[in-house]
Order: structure tokens, then sequence, then C-alpha cells
């Protein structure tokens, strides 16, 4: 039962670290890509941003108006359903996740789509 547990821990600990010194050639080669480009805007590397991050607060926004609508949805079927659900706790985690998740991508996609229109 003990080597269920250690051998996923030790092969993602293995998986770490090689990924870590992956990552760390990556970055080198990237920081002396860099320095030979002088021409390189700095603030295309920030993809979170829109077109100079005057939508961020329009995705932030829109994404938690769909996590909330997702919560909403969440406690009006759990009240609607309550008895046919009552039973089954891991269908009511499922629901719960479902909604918030839908919701949330479903907010990102508007704001995707209102930036697109400006």
């Amino acid at each position: 039962m003990e080597a269920i547990i250690i051998l996923p821990a030790v092969l993602i600990t293995f998986y770490c670290i090689i990924e870590l010194f992956v990552h760390r050639r990556e970055r080198l080669m990237l920081i002396d890509k860099l320095s030979q480009n002088q021409s390189f805007d700095l603030s295309k590397l920030n993809s979170f941003q829109g077109s100079d991050g005057i939508f961020s607060g329009l995705k932030i926004g829109c994404l938690l108006c769909g996590l909330g609508l997702g919560f909403l949805t969440t406690f009006i079927l759990n009240i609607a359903f309550q008895y046919a659900i009552d039973n089954s706790f891991h269908l009511r985690g499922t629901l719960s996740i479902a909604c918030v998740l839908t919701f949330g991508g479903i907010g990102l996609i508007v704001a995707y789509l209102i930036e697109k229109r400006k």
C-alpha cells in the first residue's frame, strides 16, 4: 500500500527536477536572444494584457461574474434537486465544479468577444 504512494511521489520529484533544468536552459537562451536584439518590446511578453492593458479589468470582471453565476446556478440546482441529490455527495461536488467552470469559461468568452468588437 505504501508503494502506491511512494512511487508517484518519487516520479513527480524526478520530473520536477528535470523540468527545472530544462526551463533554466530555456530562460538562459531567451535572455541571450533578448540581449542580442535590443529592439524587442518586453511588454509583449505579458499575454494577460490586451492591447495596452485596457481589457485586463474586463477579463477579470467577466471571469468573476461568470464564477458568481456558476455558484448561483449550483445553489439553485441544489435546492431544486435537493431530494434527488441528497444521498449522493459526489454528485453535488461534480455539479458545483461543472457549473463554476462552465460559467467562468463563458465569462472569458464574453470578454474575448467584447475585446474583439472594439
